[in-house]
């Protein structure tokens, strides 16, 4: 903003507020740019707001992009009421602010005032704007508080995350191609689309949600899913499977679910009863239509242990015949505990069995999930760290005549996720997820092993 002195006229029908002489409400004075911004200051602190609003408008004769202008501007509608002429004012403040002081301060009003209005979700957005332009960290901590309490009272919810993902098997195909049956190769080789390809995996994984009734005890929510998974083949893949294209390895799932909680028990403790219906598109053609039922009950310990557990029961309806639906019920397991130190670890077993007509579908899994998450900065970075270790057995699999004893896969994967949160935009800091592992099993299509690593953005708060 420039500083260069600059002739405003004022008529004293606002400058008769701090003077009442009935002759000077007949003149205007004439006040240079710094004259008019401390005039609008003292009139803000001496609780004249309307004054303030009238100088604010006769800078803005001057310079209609002056972020200093329309600042007081906002604070004055602010001060009368005006909460969203004073809105929208810090909004023209934070456009045309030089400084990130400027924008802090006009973003922060923004927010005042448009939570004031009852605009919550909006509320996050200008907090977010906020965070990204506070002059220290102690502010940016207590923005965050701000923001999650916001958060707890909007009914509205949204989370979007995704990123990209190099990776050396993008559609789980096998480690060879030779077709080996415990140990014997009796049915030749594996097409090159079945052999593990690389590229890049792009994901975007979008949840709006709304709660529609809440009480001390209980809450009703409703939302929906969009999960998109798109494949970029590299050149050795497309010389590998010169018939593949990038289309046939996209995936899309979608739901809508409706999910009544329940507090239970000691402070923290839960309960709930969620029902799903969905769809899933492989290969940009529809698989198969769901419904789910799930339920789940959550027991706080103690301030720094919780146990969890879940069930479901979710019946697909194949696009193809009834021969390929299937019913699949999961249990879950899990505990986290936070260590003295601060460093939280967690433990789930998850069993799911399936039923279908088509043997190929029928099986039964066992998995079990480690996890490590650091308290404390390592570097630049928060790490977490995880292990799963599975088992699914199917005891009856056909590929091309039916193998004998059935099919049994053994997966191990592990993975780190590392977040640099002193870099961070708007409250979204950078991630990278490095995945490896491998699945053993007696037919070696499934004989599979990857590396990959993601990119993408996680919310620090």
């Amino acid at each position: 903003m420039s500083f260069a002195n600059c002739a405003i006229g004022c008529a004293v029908a606002g400058l008769c507020l701090l003077n009442s002489d009935p002759v000077a409400a007949e003149q205007s004075v004439a006040l240079s740019l710094p004259e008019a911004r401390s005039l609008a200051v003292h009139a803000l602190k001496g609780e004249r707001p309307a004054l303030a609003s009238q100088i604010a408008r006769g800078l803005l004769i001057a310079d209609p992009h002056s972020a200093y202008a329309h600042y007081v501007l906002a604070t004055a509608h602010a001060d009368m009421g005006h909460g969203t002429d004073g809105r929208k004012s810090a909004a023209r403040a934070y456009r045309y602010a030089d400084t990130r002081v400027q924008k802090f301060q006009a973003a922060e009003l923004a927010a005042r005032l448009t939570f004031a209005e009852g605009h919550p979700t909006l509320t996050q957005l200008w907090l977010r704007r906020a965070v990204q332009n506070a002059p220290t960290p102690e502010i940016e901590e207590q923005l965050a508080r701000d923001y999650a309490r916001v958060r707890r009272e909007n009914p509205f919810r949204f989370s979007i995350t995704g990123g990209v993902k190099p990776s050396s098997n993008v559609n789980n195909g096998a480690d060879t191609a030779q077709q080996v049956i415990d140990g014997l190769p009796f049915t030749g080789r594996l097409s090159g689309s079945a052999q593990a390809l690389s590229g890049i995996v792009g994901t975007v994984d979008a949840v709006v949600g709304y709660r529609l009734r809440s009480t001390q005890k209980t809450r009703t929510d409703l939302s929906g899913r969009l999960f998109v998974q798109r494949v970029a083949l590299d050149s050795g893949s497309h010389d590998l499977a010169p018939e593949a294209r990038n289309s046939d390895f996209g995936a899309t799932y979608a739901d809508v679910s409706l999910r009544q909680s329940f507090a239970v028990g000691a402070a923290g403790g839960s309960a709930d009863v969620t029902g799903s219906l969905g769809e899933y598109w492989s290969g940009g053609d529809r698989s198969y239509s769901f419904m789910r039922v799930g339920v789940g009950r959550r027991w706080q310990l103690s301030a720094s242990t919780s146990v969890s557990m879940g069930a479901t029961l979710e019946k697909r309806f194949s696009e193809r015949t009834s021969y390929f639906d299937s019913n699949t019920v999961s249990l879950i397991v899990g505990s986290q505990h936070r260590l003295a130190w601060g460093d939280g670890i967690g433990v789930s077993v998850n069993l799911r069995e399936t039923d279908s007509d088509f043997v190929n579908y029928a099986s039964q899994a066992a998995s079990l999930r480690l996890s490590y998450s650091f308290a404390d900065q390592i570097g630049p970075a928060v790490v977490n760290a995880g292990l799963n270790l599975g088992k699914t057995d199917y005891d009856t699999y056909f590929a091309v005549f039916d193998v004998p004893g059935g099919k049994q896969d053994y997966a191990t994967y592990a993975d780190v996720n590392i977040m640099l949160p002193d870099v961070d935009y708007a409250g979204f800091a950078p991630s990278v997820t490095l995945r490896a592992g491998r699945t053993r099993s007696n037919v070696s299509r499934f004989e599979t092993s990857e590396f990959s690593v993601s990119l993408g953005f996680q919310s620090k708060f």
